[in-house]
């Protein structure tokens, strides 16, 4: 079983299908389109791959859902144990299971060791707290989902709804469980994201004419595109998202307008980036940025007929899959860095440059003497964060940490410094 996307006119929806592309498990489609039919196609296709795996597992374990809920045959905690214990594993090793606890291993003979590599090969296995969480929620609502399908249209037994009230009771425990247990995790305590000399030669490395230049074709665009990255700290979608109406081309020639559309109807994109949820906000560009933006629409994109359709910004230069002109996909940026962190031999990402743009701004609001209160109103504006978003503060914990470090070593440095002059 598969989950496809597909468009139909302007709309893309979500579909379990079998490997002949035919529709398959009726119920799980109708769930999706039911539950969460005012959603995004992006949390559609989310909860199709959670759902997808719930299903498997209960396959694997010759468990029918639908038949069991329907003849009120519930499962049971050891049952319902057992899945949660599967739904903190990844699914490649979902997929091998039984190879995540054998230890094909005959040379060792030591106990302690076999022990101590079977809990290493399990704990590489785990996914986050976040993904089992979000298994255990879809698995809920299915089953309130199904059980409803079957039992809504009569009145069920006391016994069997006190039953059911019992399993959903279990499960959000587990779904509890997950919540509570979710822990902090503030940045790494290192003195950048991306070291100042790999940051200097990012910055060099990305201009058309460099000599050094990772890319064979598409260079210009690349350049504005990781340019666009740098300079406004925006996500990989949102760059990706920009149209030719929201550069400001007049005024100061330096800003870009930046909001949400879940659901484009305009984009042609079968895979079409969506924005976090947010403010609509603007970000600044370098003016001279702008005028090179402006060029590329002129002389470069309005080069592919394909362009004239639509308003995106970026497109794409080749023409594989007759894609010429048509709106660039996220993946191609993913490549373009990709391109760039191996020629710098640092890996560089696109949040990892949204990080180092928080960074950048910390430091330099330090350095002027910046309130601190309008410091993170106004990096909450740059972000397009929620109003309240406390997200800012691992920053600037951060820098205070990292300052307080420094300050602690030239201290010591002046004690060490004073005691061996005696």
């Amino acid at each position: 079983m598969n989950v496809s996307k597909y468009r139909l006119g302007d709309k893309r929806f979500i579909a379990f299908i079998d490997e002949n592309h035919i529709p398959v498990e009726p119920l799980a489609n109708a769930f999706l389109y039911t539950i969460f039919f005012h959603s995004s196609i992006a949390t559609k296709f989310r909860i199709a791959n959670e759902l997808k795996i719930i299903l498997n597992y209960f396959k694997s374990k010759a468990i029918n859902l639908e038949e069991r809920i329907s003849t009120g045959e519930l499962l049971t905690e050891a049952e319902i144990s057992n899945f949660y214990a599967s739904m903190r594993m990844n699914k490649s090793a979902l997929d091998q299971k039984d190879q995540i606890y054998s230890i094909n291993t005959p040379d060792i003979y030591s106990k302690k060791i076999r022990n101590s590599i079977s809990v290493s090969n399990h704990s590489s296995a785990l996914v986050a707290i976040e993904t089992c969480t979000g298994r255990v929620r879809t698995f809920r609502k299915y089953l309130s989902y199904i059980f409803d399908y079957f039992h809504g249209h009569s009145i069920p037994s006391q016994e069997l709804l006190s039953s059911f009230s019992r399993i959903q009771a279990r499960i959000q425990i587990k779904e509890k469980y997950t919540k509570e247990s979710k822990s902090y995790k503030s940045m790494m305590l290192q003195e950048s994201v991306i070291e100042n000399d790999t940051y200097k030669q990012f910055k060099e490395v990305i201009q058309p004419h460099n000599p050094r230049n990772p890319f064979k074709k598409s260079k210009f665009r690349n350049y504005l595109i990781l340019s666009i990255l740098d300079q406004t700290g925006i996500r990989r979608s949102e760059v990706c998202k920009i149209k030719i109406s929201d550069c400001q081309f007049f005024d100061s020639f330096d800003k870009i307008k930046i909001y949400s559309t879940p659901d484009d109807s305009s984009d042609p994109r079968l895979d079409r980036p969506n924005n976090k949820r947010g403010i609509s906000h603007l970000v600044s560009i370098n003016t001279s940025l702008m005028h090179e933006i402006y060029f590329y629409i002129n002389s470069i994109r309005n080069l592919y007929p394909k362009a004239a359709s639509h308003d995106f910004l970026f497109i794409s230069e080749k023409n594989s899959k007759n894609s010429a002109g048509l709106p660039l996909s996220r993946n191609s940026v993913n490549y373009s860095l990709k391109k760039v962190s191996r020629l710098l031999n640092s890996k560089i990402h696109p949040h990892l440059l949204r990080h180092k743009w928080n960074e950048r701004y910390t430091e330099y609001a330090a350095k002027k003497g910046l309130n601190k209160e309008w410091v993170e109103d106004s990096r909450r504006a740059a972000m397009g964060w929620v109003p309240g978003s406390n997200t800012g503060r691992i920053y600037n914990l951060k820098y205070e940490q990292l300052t307080a470090m420094r300050i602690m070593q030239e201290h010591q440095g002046e004690i060490d410094g004073f005691k061996s002059k005696e």
